[in-house]
């Protein structure tokens, strides 16, 4: 990202939060009150909670895909062992709960990333398995022994989309931002 950029997307998120002050009725700065500069306070720092969140989320999608901590430490122009500290999750098997299962029964596929997922996701289906968890660059799947349907969704909508694929049939499997993961017996 060049300079122009960089500054122009810091006007876009600082403007984020005085838009939001003004759309919800509030006066102008020039005779702002204390509770005005609470409202804005308390708004920049939901941003700035919702930013961290997106890097963490950004990063972890990175990393599934292929890029290394030295590749994103560049990037944040810190070095690849800080990086690595910040942002990698904890070595834990993710979104298994609805599952009675032991992580020991499970198919593990390995070497996963944004670009194979989908294609891993459809054969394990045709296989009889279902998808019932994830851990970085690793997918978990459960024998069922009958064909089942395991999909991924890009958005940024996530209780929506839950919401919609649940009332057609499907199981929320888990979510790793940006992407959600369903499954249902096919």
């Amino acid at each position: 990202m060049d300079t122009d950029q960089e500054t122009e997307l810091r006007a876009m998120a600082s403007d984020l939060v005085l838009d939001w002050h003004n759309e919800i009725g509030a006066k102008g700065l020039d005779r702002a009150t204390k509770a005005d500069y609470e409202h804005l306070i308390e708004a920049a720092a939901v941003v700035a909670d919702e930013s961290g969140e997106c890097l963490t989320r950004w990063v972890s999608v990175g990393k599934r895909s292929g890029m290394s901590w030295a590749d994103i430490g560049k990037i944040l122009g810190i070095s690849r062992q800080a990086a690595q500290q910040r942002f990698a999750p904890p070595k834990m098997f993710l979104g298994v709960g609805r599952v009675g299962t032991e992580e020991d029964d499970l198919l593990v596929r390995t070497g996963m990333n944004a670009f194979n997922e989908v294609t891993v996701l459809e054969e394990e289906g045709r296989n009889g398995n279902e998808l019932v968890g994830a851990a970085p660059l690793k997918l978990f799947f459960a024998p069922r022994g009958a064909k089942w349907e395991n999909r991924r969704v890009t958005t940024a909508r996530t209780r929506a989309v839950i919401a919609e694929y649940e009332d057609n049939g499907w199981t929320h499997a888990l979510t790793w931002y940006p992407f959600v993961y369903f499954s249902r017996k096919g």
